[in-house]
């Protein structure tokens, strides 16, 4: 790690590489487990890989109307104030999901292997593959900060399933 935690996560971010991801989009009227392998190799340690593996608990996306009726509008010129009165004429369309997620922690583990980074990924792949598990992620990423490759796999499947979770509520009438 650097000497610099921003550059940190911005690398860690940036530098994930999705071997596998789940082949079913999170669940609309329910909670979805999302299983993970992260694999990284140890920075000062060649030869030794790092496998963490533990799910991602995706709760059932909440819609959250805005008020808009309460909020106070000051100090705002025109074109802000005709766009507001736009908003609180409209306010019955306006619709956000919110999605939750926790972070289980019962089921994490962790082992370190000796081999090389490109022979692990293959072995956990296949291996996941061979499970049949739709809702299974491999990711290849650094060892430190790990975590920040977990909210880049929540952020990729949040924006994968809204369109098909907003389909599904509008088809439901919970939308609007």
């Amino acid at each position: 790690m650097s000497a610099n935690p921003d550059f940190d996560r911005w690398y860690a971010a940036k530098s994930a590489r999705f071997l596998l991801e789940p082949t079913h989009r999170l669940a609309t009227f329910g909670n979805t487990l999302v299983n993970y392998h992260l694999i990284s190799e140890l920075a000062d340690y060649p030869g030794k890989v790092r496998i963490r593996e533990g799910r991602l608990e995706a709760h059932q996306p909440l819609v959250i109307t805005p008020r808009v009726q309460d909020t106070e509008f000051e100090g705002f010129g025109d074109a802000a104030k005709e766009y507001f009165d736009f908003l609180k004429a409209n306010e019955e369309n306006l619709r956000i999901l919110q999605y939750g997620y926790h972070l289980k922690s019962d089921n994490f583990s962790e082992q370190i292997v000796t081999d090389s980074l490109a022979a692990v990924s293959a072995r956990v792949k296949e291996s996941v593959l061979a499970s049949g598990d739709a809702f299974a992620a491999v990711i290849q990423c650094v060892d430190e900060p790990w975590d920040v490759a977990l909210v880049e796999l929540w952020l990729r499947e949040i924006r994968r399933s809204a369109k098909g979770n907003i389909a599904e509520l509008q088809k439901s009438g919970k939308l609007f």
